[in-house]
């Protein structure tokens, strides 16, 4: 096991084949930079960014100093001390890439290569003390994320993926426990899927779709932990109608897509990021296990323009 002893970080099941780290003055990366050719190393060193935030999310867990901000979400003090520790262990790991975070999006723009980044997907889960709350981070190159990583600390949990996917244990410190795995998604069960709804942001889309679809089980959870879970097989399908944001999604994205899975938005085709122009606001979409179950459910809307409109 190499130990990255001039980043001063542990990665997770680390094998590097990445090109080092520039030295000096800092340049925006491209997208053609050769760092980019390894998916698999991206989504490693994003996961060691994202566990190391999620274990600040852990010992802040009693904060309760919350506040709104200007669209209504809320945040508090654990936000940006894992905002501040995801961006610390970013610049080392990962030095070049532009980050866009929840907590200051208006702050960087999109290059040809940028960071998606939020420090704590699922505010509401963790004043709730509720467990299914996360670190997101995604690698976007053009308008699609090429690596990702969620750390869920509570429940112990780690997913990445790039050009494929894995999944590792947490301890109850934050720490990574043994080996990472390699994760597929299922096959869709005989007697129905199982759906993943949200916990605080249920919308007639998600519950007029789950029907249709026939699950045999609705179980809420919150955050992009439903990416990782049915990316590891544990569930099959989510549907979101109610607005996300990019950094919201795009982790999971990649995660489902490198285990066999999909995410699609109501026209059948895939999400896209960096849209600055909806000021990185998602439109409605479904995730699921294979490409089949998730064009089902798009077949079964009842008017699909008058949705998407």
């Amino acid at each position: 096991m190499t130990i990255w002893c001039h980043l001063g970080l542990h990665v997770v099941n680390p094998v590097s084949r990445l090109a080092p780290i520039m030295a000096g003055g800092r340049s925006m990366i491209g997208p053609n930079d050769p760092r980019l050719a390894d998916r698999d190393e991206l989504a490693r060193r994003l996961a060691e960014a994202a566990r190391i935030s999620a274990s600040v999310l852990l010992s802040m867990r009693m904060a309760r100093d919350v506040r709104l901000k200007p669209d209504g979400s809320p945040v508090c003090s654990a936000d940006l001390a894992a905002d501040a520790a995801a961006k610390a262990a970013l610049a080392r790991l990962l030095p070049d890439f532009p980050v866009i975070s929840e907590e200051s999006a208006d702050a960087v723009a999109p290059g040809p290569v940028f960071i998606l980044l939020d420090p704590l997907d699922g505010t509401r889960e963790f004043l709730a003390d509720g467990e299914s709350y996360c670190v997101a981070i995604a690698i976007v190159r053009g308008d699609r994320p090429i690596a990702g990583a969620i750390a869920a600390p509570q429940i112990g949990r780690l997913w990445y993926g790039g050009a494929h996917a894995f999944a590792q244990r947490l301890d109850a410190g934050g720490a990574a426990l043994g080996e990472a795995v390699p994760i597929v998604v299922r096959p869709e069960p005989a007697d129905g899927p199982v759906a993943l709804v949200s916990r605080f942001h249920g919308d007639g889309l998600s519950e007029d779709l789950t029907t249709a679809m026939r699950a045999r089980e609705r179980r809420p959870v919150s955050s992009a932990v439903k990416f990782g879970l049915i990316a590891s097989g544990e569930a099959d399908l989510h549907v979101r109608g109610g607005q996300t944001m990019e950094w919201d999604i795009a982790a999971g994205d990649a995660i489902l897509r490198a285990a066999g899975g999909v995410v699609l938005t109501l026209d059948g085709t895939e999400p896209r990021y960096g849209c600055v122009e909806r000021q990185f606001r998602n439109p409605p979409f479904v995730a699921a296990g294979s490409l089949a179950m998730a064009r089902r459910a798009l077949a079964a809307l009842p008017d699909q323009r008058a949705i998407v409109s």
